[in-house]
């Protein structure tokens, strides 16, 4: 998800409550038209986020789950539409996902928070149908009222839902953190939501429910202190929370990291589970053990040095140490729930973390980027990696723990298939599947266009994104599942990837369906205020914005 300050204006009322500033102002005024960039992180299948700087949100692409102004029949193809809120009210983040990250899935949630930590939910996921508009955080509504943004208020608890200073998501799920370091989750059950069954009932959680419970065990089984104590790992303070596709993960106040998710590991072995509760990653957190030795140590001030540590069974006790010695308080740099948007700026050691399918990644404060597999497969986590993996899970450097892939990041930004990472020079470097340009807006192999599917073009190292003038500055990156957006610090904006291309199957991107995504704001005129849409398959990297 992104974030943009938003100016406060209260020109050009529409009907239902609904506010249209922006382009009011515009035609008021000198300013033209007003650029709208794609949120940092959408992950639904076939659509793609906007938010402009008076916080307005606008949807374009597949609308067939709602187009947040009340239908949910709108044309892929038609222009955004602005999503409705209450008069006055201004978005901050947003975001959505796909069942099965599939366009032929009818079954995309979206959500949204305001300036004032309020949430906003729309859309269904799955199970589809009635049950899965239930578990849109707002209890039993109907369909129609599934197509326009409604506020999430009320916890299962029966509790007002307190400000909100982060909302994540996952394929099916929504996680809200508020300023307390209580994790509030909800929707689809089966997977990837991160609290006992027995916080639920159905298919899932309806309203939010708390998930600050953690477990000592891998696997889906309980972890609430009076239903099952020895899967208990007692209950933790968030201090920054991340969404991601089949896994998520979080930090806690003592500055450890916890994953969960259908597509999560121990950052250690080869082995994929399917995790219910956050549980600690020990391949995550030897990192942080062997980066910071500083923050992290045993009872009796001993550290974890891979080099002095000659054995695994050595490094595991020493880690178990660490451990059992850092959980009992609060890490100074990590004590305070952090109201983050694309990354955590804050001197706690984790800057970001995200989770592709089957794949990890880790940024440190120090712009090291460490990414990891969850399981043998290459169709999946193999080509998230951004470096050359070792085939031999005993190795150290092995490509089922935490290596480094690229120094020097800003921060890094998924589609579905591919990763682009920001460094803190201004330059985009991607990776992963590029059978539509879509990895690095350019063919790595053959002489095909980027309209014309590709299946043997992977980039497996970091690669410098074509396309963007060697001279631009980028400061912020911004993806959809098979397009990515940078733009450059005096607000000119570069895209590449999806043009009517959808995502079509967890990691791969196709042309099973039709939604426009890019859109050549160069040309946008009152009328029509996104321009001309990209109507090719997809492009190699094109200026979109002046």
């Amino acid at each position: 998800m992104a974030a943009l300050t938003a100016a406060t204006l209260s020109i050009g009322t529409t009907t239902a409550g609904f506010q249209s500033t922006s382009y009011a102002q515009a035609e008021l005024g000198t300013e033209a038209t007003v650029a709208a960039p794609p949120v940092f992180n959408d992950q639904s299948a076939g659509s793609v986020l906007f938010i402009n700087r008076f916080g307005e949100l606008y949807l374009g692409g597949d609308r067939r789950s709602g187009d947040g102004a009340g239908a949910g029949n709108t044309a892929a193809t038609a222009d955004p539409t602005q999503v409705q809120f209450p008069e006055g009210t201004k978005i901050v983040t947003a975001g959505g996902s796909t069942n099965d990250f599939h366009f032929g899935e009818v079954g995309t949630g979206y959500s949204a928070i305001d300036t004032e930590g309020r949430v906003w939910t729309w859309g269904l996921v799955y199970p589809r149908g009635a049950r899965g508009i239930e578990l849109m955080g707002r209890g039993a509504i109907s369909q129609q009222q599934s197509y326009t943004p409604g506020q999430v208020t009320t916890t299962a608890e029966g509790t007002p839902l307190p400000k909100i200073i982060d909302l994540q998501r996952s394929e099916n799920q929504m996680y809200a953190l508020d300023e307390s370091g209580t994790m509030w989750v909800w929707g689809y059950g089966g997977e990837n939501l991160p609290v006992s069954a027995y916080n639920y009932s159905g298919n899932g959680a309806a309203l939010p429910t708390r998930a600050n419970s953690t477990a000592v065990q891998n696997g889906t089984g309980d972890c609430r202190a009076d239903r099952n104590p020895a899967n208990h790992g007692g209950d933790v303070t968030w201090h920054s929370i991340w969404g991601g596709n089949n896994s998520s993960g979080a930090v806690s106040t003592s500055g450890l990291i916890y994953a969960w998710g259908h597509d999560t590991s121990n950052g250690i072995g080869s082995s994929q589970w399917s995790q219910r509760c956050p549980l600690l990653n020990e391949g995550a957190n030897r990192v942080l053990f062997e980066q910071y030795p500083e923050l992290y140590q045993t009872a009796d001030g001993k550290t974890y040095d891979p080099a002095e540590l000659t054995t695994e069974a050595l490094r595991t006790s020493r880690y178990k140490e660490i451990v059992a010695h850092v959980s009992q308080r609060p890490l100074a740099e990590c004590a305070t729930p952090v109201a983050k948007t694309i990354v955590d700026d804050s001197e706690c050691p984790v800057r970001q973390l995200g989770f592709s399918s089957r794949a990890g990644r880790l940024v440190l404060q120090n712009g090291d980027l460490y990414t990891w597999m969850t399981s043998t497969s290459q169709t999946y986590g193999f080509y998230f990696l951004g470096r050359e993996g070792s085939t031999n899970q005993n190795d150290l450097n092995s490509r089922f723990r935490p290596n480094i892939a690229l120094t020097n990041v800003n921060f890094t930004s998924p589609q579905v298939g591919s990763v682009t990472a920001l460094t803190r020079d201004g330059k985009v470097y991607g990776w992963g599947r590029n059978n539509y340009c879509q990895a690095v807006g350019k063919r790595t192999v053959g002489s095909t266009a980027c309209s014309s599917n590709a299946s043997n073009d992977l980039v497996i190292l970091p690669t410098l994104v074509e396309g963007i003038p060697e001279e631009a500055s980028i400061s912020a990156l911004s993806s959809n599942q098979c397009s990515t957006w940078a733009r450059s610090e005096d607000g000119k904006m570069w895209a590449w990837g999806g043009g009517t291309m959808v995502a079509n199957n967890f990691i791969y991107c196709g042309t099973t369906g039709r939604a426009y995504g890019i859109y050549d704001q160069r040309k946008s005129t009152l009328q029509a205020p996104f321009g001309d849409p990209v109507a090719a398959v997809a492009t190699g990297t094109i200026p979109v914005l002046d």
